[in-house]
This record gives structure tokens, sequence and C-alpha cells, in this order.
């Protein structure tokens, strides 16, 4: 696939017609994983003899890769007083809970594969930038029949940093050859939003997400989306944003 060709339309400082690709987080934002993170999550805790938690609790702790994850399962109710052995023993039984069950109940959300669709049919490179492990990125996209969408996948243990680092971005467009300001990143939290404005990026702050409050606070996305279909409408020129 190539860069789309538009009308001249700008967006803040935005100017539509130099965007070429849109690189999507995944968790949040294409695929509601909640419910089966949620049973990887309170496995994990049965093993430390922990009381379940809520969907809702789960939905919180995502975004800053598996580990964190972890890290906040267990923390929310020992109070933080792990080892790092505990911590890495821990992770290693998440793995192995979450490879068993990572589509279960996992689902694409509404309109996400007509509009890769019809991104793809303008020309532009599709991206996933995903701070969640390549093994598990990997599994979800190929079970959910999204792979072959994607130009381009860089996950959570690729590089040494990951968002709100703008590494992650900036491998994802020279592996594109572009310009981090000819891509679009589209993300649900605070932290995907933190790392387009560290890549010089516009964002996409994806409404329909995990993290309540990433349209809050000093960085704010250039967009705030009610819905999946809303990116379409954002690109597309002579509309009013």
């Amino acid at each position: 696939m190539g860069g789309a060709q538009t009308d001249a339309v700008t967006v803040g400082t935005v100017a539509v017609n130099s965007i070429r690709a849109f690189l999507f987080d995944l968790d949040g934002t294409l695929v509601d994983s909640v419910p089966d993170l949620t049973t990887a999550v309170n496995q994990l805790r049965s093993a430390w003899r922990f009381e379940p938690v809520s969907e809702e609790r789960v939905r919180c702790w995502i975004g800053d890769g598996a580990h964190r994850l972890v890290e906040r399962a267990l923390s929310s109710t020992t109070g933080g007083l792990l080892t790092d052995a505990e911590l890495e023993q821990a992770y290693t039984l998440f793995v192995d809970y979450y490879h068993r069950s990572i589509c279960d109940r996992s689902t694409v959300y509404p309109g996400v594969l007509e509009l890769l669709e019809n991104l793809s049919s303008r020309g532009y490179f599709l991206g996933v930038v995903t701070n969640k492990p390549r093994q598990f990125a990997e599994l979800l996209l190929a079970r959910l029949n999204l792979s072959g969408h994607f130009d381009v996948l860089v996950a959570g243990d690729d590089l040494p940093c990951m968002k709100p680092h703008p590494a992650m971005l900036v491998h994802a467009c020279e592996t594109l050859g572009i310009l981090t300001g000819q891509a679009v990143f589209v993300g649900d939290s605070g932290t995907d939003v933190a790392a387009a404005r560290a890549a010089r990026m516009p964002v996409l702050l994806a409404g329909w997400g995990y993290d309540p409050t990433a349209g809050e606070g000093d960085v704010m996305p250039d967009v705030i989306l009610r819905d999946v279909r809303d990116v379409v409408l954002w690109v597309s020129p002579g509309i009013d944003r």
C-alpha cells in the first residue's frame, strides 16, 4: 500500500493531505480484551489466594504492558509489598493463564473491520503499536482475523522503551519509510496521547476505550472520537470538525 492522496484540509496544525499512515493501539482501541484479561488476572489472584476482581477494575489497570498489569493485580491487595522475584514468578503464571484464554471472549469493536478496509482502500499504511507483548499481540490479531490488515506491528517487548516513550511510534514510521508527522495515532489512553505528542504525531483519542480520563489534563489529543467510524470522518475533506 502507498500513501493516500486527499484534498488539503488542516485540523489544528495537521495538514490532512500529508497523512500517509494510521497507527492504532490494540487493547481498548481495536479490540475489547478486558473479559479474557480479567479471567487471567483472577486465575493469578486465585493462585495467590486473593479474591477475584471485576472487569471494571481490570479495565483501569490496562495500558502500560503486561508486567504493570500483573503488578497492579497483586499490589492492589498487598499494598505493593512484593519482591522483584515474586513479581517475576507472578508474571510467568499470568503468561500461562492468559495464553490459555486470550481469545475466549475478546471481540473486535463494531466498525473496526469496516474502518480498516476503508482506510486501506484509500491507500493508507496501517499499523498496530501496543504495549502488549508480541506473543500475545500476534496471537490476538491472528485469532480475530485482523493480522492481514496491517503493514507493521510494534509490540511492547520489541524495544527497550514502551509508550509513553515515543520510540515505538518512531520505529513504526521508520519501518514504513515515512516521517512521524505523516502518521496519525489512534489510542484510548493518556499513555497513547503522551507517546504521540512526544513523537510529534497527530493523535485521535478513542472515546470508546478503557481510560475515561485520557482526554483531560495538560496533554490533550487533537480529537476525541465518539465512534470507530469517526476516524474516516476526520480524514475526509470538507467536513466540519
